[in-house]
Formats: C-alpha cells, sequence, structure tokens
C-alpha cells in the first residue's frame, strides 16, 4: 500500500463540511450582537454563516430572541427555593430585574410575549415551592404571573425611559421636564391645590431620579403584601 501524500503548507486547504452551527452559538451571537441591534444580517455576519444555514435553526427574529432569552437565563445563578415564600418570590423578582438588566432590550423582548422555555420551567418550580406553602395551584400561578410582569413591565419601562431600544420615545429626561412646569392655576372644585400638586410632582420628581431597582423593590412590596392578604392561605 502505498504512503498517503501528506500535506505542506503551501498546499491549499483540503475542503470539507463546515463546523456544525448549534442552537447554544446562535445564541451567544444574538447576546453579543444585542436585543437592540437584533436582526439576522448581524447574526449571520457574527456567526461567519449563509442566510440558508442560519434560517435552518432559526426561521425568524422571534426565534433568535427566544435562543438569546433562553440562554442569557441559563446563565443566571438562581436563588434557593427553600424558604418561606415571601423571601423567596422577592429573591427571584430581584434576580429576574438584573437578569433582564445585564442584557438590555431584553425585558422589551420579552413583553412582547417571546417566552423562552427556561422562564416556563422556572414559573413550574416557583409555583411548586408555592403550593408546597398551603397556596392553590390557582393562586400559584396567579402569584407568579403578577410578580414577574411587574419585573418585565418595570425593566421595560426602564429600558424606554434610558432610550435603550428603537423607537423607545423622547426618554427619561423629557419625562423629568414634563414634570418640572410651572404648577397649574387652582382647579375648581376638587382638583389638586398648588400646595398639593407641588408635593405630588416631588414625589414623581424622586421616583424618576432614583435608582430604579428602588423604586420597583417599592413596588414589588405592595404587591406581595397583595398576594399575602388575597392569595396566601390563611
Amino acid at each position: 500500500m502505498k504512503d498517503r501524500p501528506r500535506r505542506t503548507s503551501g498546499d491549499p486547504p483540503r475542503r470539507g463540511r463546515p463546523p456544525s452551527l448549534t442552537p447554544e452559538a446562535i445564541a451567544v451571537a444574538v447576546l453579543e450582537v444585542g436585543f437592540p441591534r437584533l436582526t439576522f444580517a448581524a447574526v449571520r455576519e457574527r456567526l461567519g454563516v449563509g442566510e440558508t444555514t442560519l434560517y435552518r435553526h432559526a426561521p425568524d427574529r422571534d426565534e433568535l430572541v427566544r435562543l438569546g432569552l433562553d440562554h442569557a437565563m441559563a446563565q443566571i445563578d438562581w436563588p434557593s427555593l427553600d424558604g418561606p415564600w415571601r423571601r423567596v418570590m422577592t429573591d427571584y423578582a430581584i434576580t429576574a430585574w438584573h437578569a433582564w438588566e445585564a442584557y438590555p432590550g431584553s425585558a422589551t423582548e420579552a413583553a412582547r410575549g417571546i417566552v423562552p422555555r427556561g422562564m416556563m420551567l422556572l414559573m413550574d418550580d416557583l409555583c411548586a415551592m408555592l403550593m408546597r406553602q398551603g397556596f392553590s395551584a390557582t393562586n400559584a400561578v396567579l402569584a407568579c404571573d403578577v410578580v414577574f410582569d411587574l419585573v418585565t413591565d418595570n425593566r421595560r419601562g426602564v429600558e424606554h425611559f434610558d432610550a435603550i431600544v428603537p423607537g423607545a420615545g423622547p426618554g427619561r429626561a423629557h419625562l423629568h421636564r414634563l414634570w418640572e412646569v410651572e404648577s397649574a392655576p387652582d382647579a375648581p372644585g376638587e382638583g389638586a391645590s398648588p400646595a398639593e400638586r407641588d408635593l405630588i410632582h416631588g414625589a414623581i420628581h424622586a421616583a424618576i431620579t432614583a435608582a430604579p431597582i428602588d423604586w420597583f423593590t417599592g413596588k414589588l412590596g405592595v404587591v406581595l403584601d397583595g398576594v399575602e392578604r388575597a392569595l396566601a392561605p390563611r
């Protein structure tokens, strides 16, 4: 049998099948591109693949988003499910808030109804935790739904106020200026008085300029108070 000829450095490279494209590689590329700038073309360029190759794995932009969100969730160090339900729900809500914060634009995408599988499994685990502490299945689902709606909606608001996503509007500075206009004249009847209006505008100014996580935790406390009164076992 003759020896096979050896390749030398001057030989042209052998043609072969390119490395297979994986969902994980696509997800990493999605996160590297970033949700605010996410397009098929940007992901293809990042991966160095053709349109047909990418299309086989992700037929539309929503699937790119779903892959990216799922991968992002898999990187999160989630808290323990052990402990009183209110503490667990607080820890998970704050962790989820920071998870959306770590990937700008992610909350806006999730708010469109693109639910990654990781989020569905997380909801299962949290609902099971609540049920083990006496919640009915219906009340457990409602509690998780209202808490994580708050998480997503609050982060989406931050993304829009801070003009992180395209077409988000004039931003936080514009909102701030709206509340710095001169007080309206006395309103007839039961309308706000100038003194009341000043107090209200001061509180709104404080909310707009506060760290977003601080305002969120205040809202979260109100929501969990409602869960405790209306949904938790007696």
